[in-house]
């Protein structure tokens, strides 16, 4: 990947991404921004950063901002299985469960999110 005369890896995108997520984990959401905000810059409209984006708002409890970054994904990418599985887990912490269910209902069959999901449903 490139932009500007800036090399990144595959292998070192996806590095930063869990370092994000691991941000997240650790109460450093500002931080995970940062990173995915970076991988961004250099590869636009990843989705897995544009998830680690989202996922970074869900962990303060900013549904909202979460659920409208994984809908505008959606659009694009409307079976993507990770987006799917964040945005049903934002309802499901937002206390939506209808809506939570309607999202692990659409992850594709046969994708290992797909039996995730149905585990968080029952625990709903």
């Amino acid at each position: 990947m490139e932009n500007a005369g800036f090399t990144l890896k595959d292998d070192d995108v996806a590095l930063l991404l869990d370092i994000a997520n691991l941000a997240c984990h650790k109460g450093m959401p500002a931080e995970a921004r940062t990173i995915a905000d970076g991988v961004l810059a250099v590869r636009p409209g990843f989705a897995p950063a544009v998830i680690t984006l989202a996922y970074s708002h869900l962990v303060v409890n900013d549904f909202a901002t979460a659920l409208d970054m994984l809908a505008s994904l959606l659009e694009q990418r409307p079976d993507d299985a990770d987006a799917l599985l964040v945005q049903g887990l934002a309802y499901m912490l937002d206390e939506r469960r209808d809506e939570a269910e309607n999202a692990f209902a659409r992850i594709p069959e046969g994708c290992p999110q797909k039996s995730l999901a149905m585990e968080l449903v029952r625990e709903l």
